[in-house]
């Protein structure tokens, strides 16, 4: 009788080699290195952008996201308009187990993401829904919440596995946390919630545990079993910044109290997939996939954008797979795999024949023996209705989302549904656009970016991507105009400037970009990317020895950096040294192997090396991958011509003929009709806006996103006056004084008078929702508001501003910050010469933004000076204001000089305002 084949599944989200490889070489993680001695094993190349919802459906469909439409971690129910976690129902692609059942195959699936609601599964599912549902506060642990209706399938299931679900609850301390933090009781909990973090993290991660083991001792007919743990990931973004070796600006205390728990929760982790392995028995093969690594080391991020999954900054793009048993071979690695080649390679170890819509590649190298891939048209079924959507139910829903607020993946949810939904809807729409360009579908991502820019100039991370795509598509002024708009915004504008670079480079402006590029190189000579941004340029420019110098620099500190693997091959075979250009060009290819510029350049330096027969493999290989690709066709039929197989060389060259004259025509129309389809889209936005203008002419009048086709804002232009700084650079002090000459302030007055500041604050506690509401900016017009200098990139960029920013020495503003929080029982959780770079950078950079737009009329007072000889700053007030601010001895009183301590910054003394 043939053996059952069965196949095991597991997904550890994050999961990276530099962590693993020294864990299995120091014999701390046995079942990982068995199943990579036993098998195959190699990189897995992410996709864009790296939330865990949408590759994770990438893995089980091996479609993108704009594909399979799961958009990120949540959607608008399109029936109760709330916003809630995405779900089976979201779904809009065939998945493993579905295209498995089909064969009869039966599937126990547990945990993976958008499976919520998941019916007639043949098989068993435990959805994501099934450890993710938390207790209220003050509930008694005994009274822990039942999981919503749709976790599982059958619903039979819940009788068994209901009572196995871990709460943190059910964590001894000593028994479990101190495995992670041995000097766990060295914790003050009351400041530091990052020992209750870990706790429901491991209690989510036994919870999945408890439902696969039930499934594999218990229902054991099975044929293919998919499980997914992804608390490498949530304890990585909690506690990376302390694994060795200690970041700058990380604490002592801290890093020798939590340096630890990374390597804990991978051999945690590897523990499972021991017990995993054996339920699943000897003849069972086994595949690990992650979606993604996580930065480890020296490339490790010093500072986290402020955008929603922004965190994503600290996610390495290669992850990981490894295979063994039945089928696959042993020993031998895997070179370029991506998630989109799970699902067709899983098909294929099942004898299936894959998709031929799939986006990904049988890992053909990883079979033993090999076997011919076989194809059907598809897998999906036209016409299919939609799947049942299942409610979560309140609890369930808050829960989800407050966990995935936490991790800092979504934004604060607004408590107006109608705002919420817009902005679910808009940041999905963001997603999608991010995943089409990865896929470079850019006449997609186009409509989707402009109504992401058009809502919230403020994104620079929006207008960069549409400049980007609009780039891509060769709109070359359009993008040109998007970046100077978006440069107006107070953000970081090294990568605006990248993109000006390649803008001019494509325009031919080879001095502009020269300029461009040793401007960045002076401001961010250490940023990775960068760095690569500008070796590519440099290419372009064919400054070949500058272009292989900065492909090195990347590659010094990135040796998995694919596209500077590429830039340096290229640049050493301009340089004549076809050898080291093979190099590192295969080296490119096993990163990423579906670049056809890769398998190109391999195929140039076999030319260059008279392997004619060797190069049409590589070029043969470049035009599968991208069959419009021109140079591969040229580059074959010179392959061709030295085989002296002449009458195929001029087909080949006819074809890159052929192509390349359809492409200029192509192109063309296209960019006609994508301006045109531009403009008329832009039409429909400004109609729009002015219709909300005259239903709701207050409101829109504050609405950062009503702009015309043009740009120019609908809504009238106003004037206000701001006074901004770091906190305790004496913003509270300045506002004292612009009351004292007339100029009423903003305030609330929510914030008493205390020690820390004896005059008050002087603050508006509303204006913290600006980033979020930038109308709110409009009810202090004729009013002076203190807005700290972290918020000024959300003001509306229609108005006009005159900006008072207070200027003191940032080692008085960090000690003055430190005594501050010490007086409230809290300790800066990053070193004091970390805090004082970071926060002089940020000051720095703000005030040269704000200097450079000519929507600002900006003063930059010394808060030194200013206690020193009030006099000097007071004409100046009455110069910036005139017949606002009206100097005297009144605004002169309010300079108390007794309360400016903390002048020496030694931390010897408090200091107010």
């Amino acid at each position: 009788m043939t053996p059952r084949r069965r196949l095991l599944l597991v997904g550890w989200d994050a999961a990276d080699w530099k962590i693993i490889r020294p864990l299995m070489d120091a014999g701390a993680m046995p079942a990982m290195a068995r199943l990579v001695g036993e098998g195959t094993s190699g990189n897995l190349a992410t996709l864009e952008p790296q939330l865990s919802p949408m590759l994770w459906t990438s893995i089980a469909t091996g479609k993108m996201a704009y594909h399979h439409r799961v958009p990120g971690f949540t959607e608008v129910d399109p029936h109760s308009g709330k916003v809630v976690p995405v779900s089976a129902a979201t779904r809009r692609a065939r998945t493993l187990w579905e295209i498995l059942g089909e064969r009869g195959l039966k599937s126990h699936v547990v945990s993976w993401f958008a499976t919520h609601g998941e019916r007639d599964v043949h098989g068993c599912m435990v959805s994501n829904m099934y450890c993710h549902v938390r207790a209220k506060e003050g509930q008694d642990p005994d009274d822990y919440p039942p999981s919503p209706p749709g976790t599982y399938w059958p619903e039979s299931l819940r009788e068994a596995l209901e009572p196995v679900r871990v709460s943190i609850h059910d964590l001894d301390p000593d028994e479990i946390i101190r495995m992670f933090v041995p000097e766990a009781d060295k914790v003050d909990q009351t400041k530091d919630h990052r020992l209750a973090a870990l706790g429901q993290h491991l209690a989510e991660t036994f919870s999945v545990h408890e439902a696969a083991t039930h499934l594999l001792a218990e229902h054991r007919d099975w044929d293919f079993t998919a499980v997914y743990y992804r608390a490498i990931d949530e304890v990585c973004h909690h506690f990376m910044p302390f694994h060795p070796p200690r970041m700058d600006g990380v604490p002592e205390a801290d890093f020798e109290i939590y340096r630890h728990v990374v390597t804990g929760i991978y051999r945690l982790h590897d523990l499972l997939l021991q017990r995993l392995m054996q339920l699943a028995g000897p003849d069972a093969a086994v595949m690990l996939v992650s979606d993604h690594g996580f930065h480890s080391d020296h490339l490790r991020p010093r500072f986290t954008p402020r955008v929603p999954a922004g965190i994503t900054v600290w996610h390495r793009p290669q992850g990981v797979i490894a295979a063994a048993g039945p089928g696959f071979r042993r020993s031998d690695p895997v070179y370029g795999a991506r998630l989109l080649d799970v699902a067709p390679t899983v098909l294929h170890w099942f004898g299936l024949p894959v998709g031929a819509d799939m986006e990904g590649r049988v890992l053909e190298e990883a079979f033993d023996p090999p076997r011919p891939v076989e194809t059907v048209p598809t897998w999906e079924k036209p016409g299919e209705p939609p799947r049942e959507r299942v409610s979560f139910g309140e609890d369930a829903d808050r829960a989800l989302l407050e966990q995935f607020q936490d991790l800092g993946y979504i934004d604060e949810i607004p408590d107006d549904a109608g705002r919420a939904a817009e902005g679910t809807n808009r940041e999905n729409d963001w997603n999608i656009a991010r995943a089409c360009m990865h896929g470079r579908r850019y006449e997609e991502a186009l409509p989707l970016l402009e109504a992401c820019v058009h809502a919230r100039p403020v994104r620079t991370d929006y207008a960069q991507m549409l400049a980007t795509c609009q780039m891509r598509l060769g709109l070359l002024d359009e993008a040109d105009a998007t970046i100077v708009a978006a440069a107006n915004v107070f953000d970081r504008t090294e990568q605006a400037d990248l993109i000006r670079a390649s803008i001019a480079l494509q325009k031919g402006d080879a001095e502009g970009v020269v300029a461009i590029l040793e401007r960045i190189r002076e401001q961010s000579p250490d940023q990775v990317e960068l760095q690569a941004m500008l070796a590519e340029a440099c290419l372009r420019l064919e400054r070949w020895d500058e272009a292989a110098a900065a492909a090195r620099e990347v590659l010094a500190r990135d040796a998995d950096h694919a596209p500077a693997r590429l830039t340096l091959a290229r640049s050493e075979l301009h340089l004549g040294r076809p050898d080291e250009a093979i190099g590192h060009a295969l080296d490119a290819i096993g990163l990423q192997f579906g670049n056809p510029l890769g398998h190109f350049v391999v195929g140039q330096a076999l030319l260059a090396q008279d392997r004619p027969a060797e190069a049409e493999t590589a070029f043969t290989k470049a035009i599968t991958l991208e069959p419009g690709f021109v140079e591969g066709y040229r580059g074959l039929a010179e392959a061709l011509r030295r085989s002296n197989r002449l009458a195929e060389a001029e087909a080949a060259d006819a074809d890159a003929i052929r192509i390349a004259a359809a492409e200029t025509q192509r192109t063309a129309e296209r960019n006609d009709r994508v301006r045109r389809e531009a403009r008329v889209r832009a039409e429909a936005r400004a109609e729009a806006d002015r219709l909300r203008a005259a239903e709701t002419p207050a409101a829109t009048a504050g609405d950062e996103g009503a702009t015309s086709s043009s740009g120019e804002a609908e809504a009238p232009e106003k004037e206000f006056i701001i006074v901004s700084g770091l906190p305790r650079s004496g913003t509270s002090l300045m506002m004292q004084i612009l009351r004292a000459g007339g100029v009423a302030p903003m305030t609330d007055e929510q914030r008493a008078a205390d020690e820390d500041n004896p005059e008050g604050y002087w603050e508006w506690e509303e204006i913290k929702n600006l980033p979020k509401d930038p109308s709110i900016l409009e009810r202090a017009e004729g009013k002076a508001v203190k807005v700290i200098s972290a918020l000024l990139p959300a003001l509306p960029t229609r108005h006009r501003y005159t900006i008072i920013y207070m200027v003191r020495p940032v080692e008085q503003v960090v000690d003055s910050q430190a005594v501050m929080l010490s007086r409230r029982g809290r300790s800066a959780r990053t070193e004091r010469a970390q805090l004082i770079d970071a926060q002089q950078r940020h000051s720095a950079h703000v005030r040269g933004v704000l200097k450079r737009s000519d929507r600002v009329r900006l003063l930059e007072v010394s808060y030194p000076d200013l206690v020193a000889d009030p006099s000097g700053t007071i004409s100046q007030l009455a110069e910036l204001l005139p017949g606002v601010f009206q100097p005297g001895p009144e605004a002169a009183a309010c300079v108390k000089p007794s309360l400016f301590r903390h002048r020496g910054g030694d931390g010897s003394n408090p200091s107010p305002r």
